[in-house]
């Protein structure tokens, strides 16, 4: 074989490979955007939900249409002494199809089951999407708090350490009693105990992330919390749960008209054609056509199609009643995280605009010499640094409440 076309074809391959590397490779920095773009895009349990949704919609093609005909073939009176087929005259080969047409309106009514079944597995395609973002958001909001904590402990350890070696210095001076430097140990100590508590959480929430990200879960995160999108009006009525709910509440409607249907016969059309064998002599035998209609006798409608309607008309009331149940509870959770977020977001506006300044002021008259040693000042580095973790924690629970929020009312739409 020629060489060039080998390599011609090698570069092709690899040009393939350059190209496709980057979408399996890991991201350098894994942002909220990215990572709800990976779960929506590779997630296998929302793969299953679109795959139940496309089965639902083939289904309510061919649910309404007619039952395949059937075709018989056979021999009819034939004598058991000989087998043979032309020594009595009732001996035939038959050929023949059957065709069966379903009571009344069964074949619509099971179509617009069909097409109820499906619009409620798309709304279920819609309310798994939802879910899946709500989950990503909320363990990516975690893992960044996580990393924010970790950072702020070794922040705290440092300033703790220096206090420890600026407390035994003055020990040995005499210019501090032991319980200062025993106090200095044990915060040290208290610090050194939350970090793997910490670390633990962190890699217990990227194992759920690499759930639905794969390895792209376990990348670095930026600093900088994201801001999430607004969300839409709540409309309890346009909730994808809710109207999943009422589309199965109409597909068992659709199965109560079906039951009713079995009140009106079903019948059968069978169409055959006997083929006889000339007699011995040589006299010709006509061929034969049988038709037969054969109907259904709904006689014992007490013990069955009245059972079975009163059967279906219950399910429906229960999926009618389901449907109140959800709701209630979402418009319930959608008044609570409204009431949770406005208390999240007063809380942050004190921090931000009393509690901070304040302690980064009271920091700043430490540091310039008005404090009694070095030990006010790290003491008061200390608490600010607890205060902008409390501020962080406060930005991340009001992230989490909206996107919880988010989860019932939808994205705004530009």
């Amino acid at each position: 074989m020629p060489l060039l076309p080998v390599v011609s074809r090698f570069g092709i391959v690899a040009g393939i490979l350059l190209i496709a590397l980057p979408a399996f490779a890991v991201p350098d920095e894994l942002t909220l955007a990215e990572a709800e773009r990976l779960a929506v895009e590779s997630a296998p349990w929302l793969k299953h939900h679109r795959a139940a949704s496309q089965a639902a919609a083939e289904r309510a093609v061919y649910e309404g249409r007619l039952p395949d005909p059937q075709l018989t073939l056979g021999a009819l009176n034939v004598p058991a002494d000989s087998l043979r087929l032309n020594q009595e005259d009732m001996t035939m080969l038959m050929v023949g199809v059957r065709q069966s047409f379903p009571p009344g309106q069964t074949l619509k009514l099971r179509e617009q089951r069909a097409q109820n079944e499906s619009a409620g597995e798309q709304a279920k395609n819609a309310l798994e999407q939802r879910l899946l973002l709500k989950q990503v958001r909320l363990n990516w909001l975690d893992l960044y708090y996580q990393e924010a904590a970790l950072r702020q402990i070794a922040e705290a350890r440092r300033l703790q350490q220096k206090q420890i070696e600026s407390i035994e210095g003055r020990f040995r001076a005499a210019q501090e009693p032991p319980q200062a430097v025993f106090k200095a140990r044990a915060a040290l100590a208290r610090l050194n105990e939350r970090t793997p508590m910490i670390e633990a959480q962190q890699a217990r929430v990227r194992a759920q992330l690499g759930h639905w990200l794969g390895e792209a879960a376990y990348a670095a995160l930026p600093e900088k919390l994201p801001e999430l999108p607004p969300f839409a009006e709540f409309d309890v009525a346009r909730h994808p749960e809710i109207e999943a709910a009422r589309a199965m509440e109409k597909a068992a409607r659709a199965d109560v008209g079906i039951a009713s249907q079995e009140y009106k016969p079903g019948w059968m059309l069978d169409i055959n054609y006997g083929i006889r064998q000339d007699a011995p002599s040589g006299m010709q035998r006509p061929n034969l056509v049988t038709a037969m209609v054969t109907v259904d006798l709904p006689l014992f409608r007490g013990s069955r199609q009245n059972r079975r309607v009163a059967e279906k008309q219950a399910l429906a009331d229960g999926a009618g009643h389901e449907i109140d149940d959800k709701r209630r509870e979402l418009e319930m959770m959608y008044r609570g995280l409204r009431a949770e977020h406005a208390a999240l977001t007063v809380r942050a506006t004190v921090f931000e605009n009393e509690l901070l300044p304040a302690l980064r002021r009271e920091t700043q008259v430490t540091a310039t010499g008005f404090a009694r040693d070095q030990a006010d000042y790290r003491d008061a580095q200390m608490r600010l640094l607890d205060a902008e973790l409390e501020y962080t924690r406060l930005r991340v629970d009001i992230a989490r409440t909206h996107s919880e929020i988010l989860f019932l009312a939808g994205e705004q739409q530009p």
